[in-house]
């Protein structure tokens, strides 16, 4: 792997060695993405409610959590692109790896939840469906 995230190119095994880390990062997203939605939610309710008590507080507690988790949202996001792998879309969270093969380059596509990488694109075509990787089978170790 060259040494600058920006120009990161990963082979397929060192892609896959990386998907732990995503994983993680991609549970930190989607935990403070939910946690952002349930608040939003709490907050309108409040909001609307127009009860005196405590609303101005309350109201800035929740307004001070959600700050606070897009502050998160936007570290995990930075931990990705330190990677120098791309988001194209969060739901599913799907995570572009810039990758070479012995062809030449290639994007890796990963979602949440696939346990190795198993499709990419052609460089250029990352916006179109992603298509299953044509793996070579791999010699058997214990042979």
């Amino acid at each position: 792997m060259t040494t600058t995230a920006t120009d990161a190119r990963y082979s397929l095994e060192e892609a896959n060695r990386l998907l732990p880390l995503l994983e993680s990062i991609a549970t930190e997203i989607r935990e403070r993405r939910d946690e952002q939605r349930r608040l939003a939610r709490l907050r309108d309710e409040l909001e609307s409610s127009r009860t005196p008590e405590g609303l101005d507080k309350s109201l800035a507690e929740l307004d001070a959590r959600l700050m606070e988790l897009q502050l998160g949202l936007r570290e995990a996001l930075g931990e990705l692109e330190a990677l120098g792998v791309s988001i194209l879309r969060l739901k599913p969270l799907t995570v572009h790896i810039p990758g070479r093969t012995q062809h030449g380059d290639i994007v890796y596509c990963w979602q949440v939840g696939e346990g190795r990488i198993t499709h990419g694109h052609l460089i250029g075509e990352e916006d179109d469906p992603r298509r299953p990787l044509q793996l070579r089978p791999q010699p058997d170790a214990s042979a």
